[in-house]
């Protein structure tokens, strides 16, 4: 007795054709996820590090208030009473101030005043405030005060007020320096030093 292969029914051939379109169609929900299906539960404490981050993509608001410009640096010194350098010679400084700094980059104020202890003679004061780093800005560099002769209670002052900004690669120092107009004249000076280290952000809102 002989059998004859029987072809399977059209609803069987329906059947296994949904049964592999429906396993396809689950492997390709692993591979290709749709847009915007992964969220914080989906993905492992720790997982994202700086590698999977595009540079200058995150912006001043992905970030906690305290987390950038946190070791906030500021250092002064400086002379509250009475002037202390005696400025000798013309157009030749003398160094009325310094201030050592930590590499970094500052804005930096300067204070000065100048007395004239002559009472017959004028007295000029010109001051710079300078450092050997790179320079971001000049802001008021140098300024100078005539300074009236010194007439009997009259102790005549003049101010100064200068700032910079400045990148330091290593350790070094800005300073104060000012010379006086005219070798006649009797003048002296002194001057207070403030920095604070600015921070740079590469995105900003």
């Amino acid at each position: 007795m002989s059998l004859t292969p029987r072809l399977p029914s059209p609803a069987l051939v329906v059947a296994v054709l949904a049964l592999l379109v429906a396993l396809g169609g689950t492997t390709y929900a692993v591979t290709a996820l749709p847009k915007n299906s992964v969220g914080a539960a989906q993905v492992k404490k720790n997982a994202v590090r700086s590698p999977e981050v595009k540079n200058n993509s995150l912006r001043l608001k992905d970030f906690r208030k305290d987390e950038l410009g946190a070791d906030v640096f500021v250092k002064y010194v400086g002379d509250d009473s009475v002037p202390v350098t005696g400025v000798v010679g013309v157009g030749d400084d003398t160094v009325v101030k310094t201030l050592s700094l930590p590499a970094g980059t500052y804005y930096v104020t300067a204070s000065i005043y100048g007395f004239n202890q002559s009472a017959a003679i004028a007295g000029e004061l010109r001051c710079f405030l300078r450092s050997t780093g790179e320079v971001l800005v000049t802001g008021t560099g140098g300024l100078y005060v005539k300074l009236p002769p010194n007439v009997g209670n009259n102790n005549e002052r003049g101010f100064l007020s200068l700032d910079l900004g400045v990148t330091l690669k290593a350790s070094d120092t800005v300073t104060v320096a000012c010379n006086k107009g005219t070798a006649g004249q009797v003048v002296q000076a002194g001057a207070s030093l403030s920095a604070i280290r600015a921070h740079s952000v590469t995105s900003v809102p």
